[in-house]
């Protein structure tokens, strides 16, 4: 820590007592202890937005080492990937990741108002499947996202540093890959996050000139366009659903003229989902296609509250063309509790890219169905259904 002479020592001990003090109380524990202040400084600035909480801000980005800023291959693969690869059978593999999407608002699972029909439509053709009873891995992007694209546990973000993420075991086995997002989620300005971490070592990262999802089909056409790649992983993340609710337009209200501002929403995800569909499907016929979402949403009040199981409830939908990846390939990540999660999505997108995984890990991890919670806590996901 270097220490400036014109600012109080007592200033410098109420800081690091606010942030030490986060380190036990919030999921950034394992950030502060690699050297990393800025994020629990960003919440005081938040609770204490005048003198004290800028000045935090200013200090503790003064003091940080920034851990998410190596672009350096890791060498290391995850224990439970088996090596080598096998050569893969998918050209293609678009995994596209809404945002704050509750499975119940969706007509695809059962809502009263149409708020997906063309998702029902795609997810409904042979070698497709809809997936019931799903749930995230954590209630916030930042957590999420990193369980599914990397080897990253609720218990601790130390595969995150020391093993292969996802989107390195593509391109060790000859995957072009690509980071495609709406402008909305704002990577530019948080590469220093988990999830920016695993970002960065995507081949290209490109992100839409506006904050409309429906943007990410122009930019996907283009990617797939200007790429001769024979062999490409493409992940998608939307804007989808965050607060505010304000991701819809006038073809969304036109089609649902009752409905709520989330319902639409929903309604305008579906119809990006749509046009990524129909990109996919004029450029490749060997491919295979997963929209689900980080995590769910409490309606009209957020995610990463209290223990409410809204947000971690999540749609899961499949399609591919290789015969070898049907509906039982997916339901044979679920686990004993009933529902598939988001922690299998790593075990998934493995299998996927022509990797093979160690049956007794995978079974072990199957069993221990547990979620991290907004205060940093693991539980049991049942046990929070079993709390509602």
């Amino acid at each position: 820590m270097r220490f400036s002479p014109l600012i109080p020592l007592t200033f410098y001990l109420l800081v690091f007592m606010l942030i030490g003090a986060m380190a036990f109380t919030t999921p950034i524990d394992s950030e502060i202890k690699r050297g990393y202040y800025k994020n629990s400084a960003d919440i005081v600035r938040r609770i204490y937005p005048a003198a004290l909480g800028n000045l935090s801000y200013l200090l503790a980005s003064y003091a940080s080492t920034n851990i998410y800023s190596n672009t350096h291959e890791i060498e290391k693969f995850n224990e439970a990937v088996l090596l080598p690869p096998n050569q893969p059978n998918n050209d293609l593999i678009v995994f596209i990741m809404g945002e704050a999407s509750l499975v119940t608002r969706y007509s695809t699972y059962g809502y009263h108002k149409q708020t997906s029909p063309f998702i029902t439509d795609i997810f409904s053709q042979n070698g497709a499947c809809i997936i019931p009873k799903i749930h995230s891995a954590a209630a916030f992007t930042k957590d999420s996202l990193p369980m599914t694209l990397s080897f990253n546990l609720p218990e601790s973000d130390d595969n995150l540093f020391n093993n292969k993420s996802i989107i390195e075991m593509a391109k060790f086995n000859h995957y072009k890959t690509f980071w495609l997002a709406s402008v909305a989620q704002e990577i530019q300005g948080s590469f220093n996050t988990k999830f920016g971490f695993i970002a960065r070592k995507s081949d290209v990262v490109s992100f839409t000139n506006d904050s409309d999802d429906m943007s990410l089909s122009q930019l996907l056409e283009t990617t797939l366009q200007n790429n001769n790649s024979p062999k490409n992983f493409i992940f998608v993340h939307l804007r989808g659903s965050h607060q505010p609710y304000t991701n819809y337009d006038e073809v969304d209200k036109q089609a649902l003229p009752d409905a709520e501002e989330y319902d639409l929403t929903i309604h305008h995800t579906d119809r990006a989902v749509k046009a990524l569909y129909d990109v996919i499907n004029k450029y490749s016929d060997n491919y295979t296609v997963i929209y689900t979402s980080d995590h769910g949403e409490i309606v009209n009040v957020g995610h990463g509250i209290d223990n409410k199981v809204d947000q971690f409830l999540i749609p899961f939908m499949f399609i591919s063309t290789n015969h070898r990846y049907d509906c039982q390939f997916i339901e044979s990540f679920r686990g004993p509790t009933g529902y598939l999660s988001g922690l299998m999505n790593k075990y998934i997108l493995s299998n996927l890219l022509g990797y093979n995984i160690d049956q007794t890990i995978l079974e072990k991890e199957k069993s221990n169905d547990r979620v991290l919670m907004p205060n940093g806590n693991v539980m049991p996901f049942l046990e929070i259904l079993k709390n509602q």
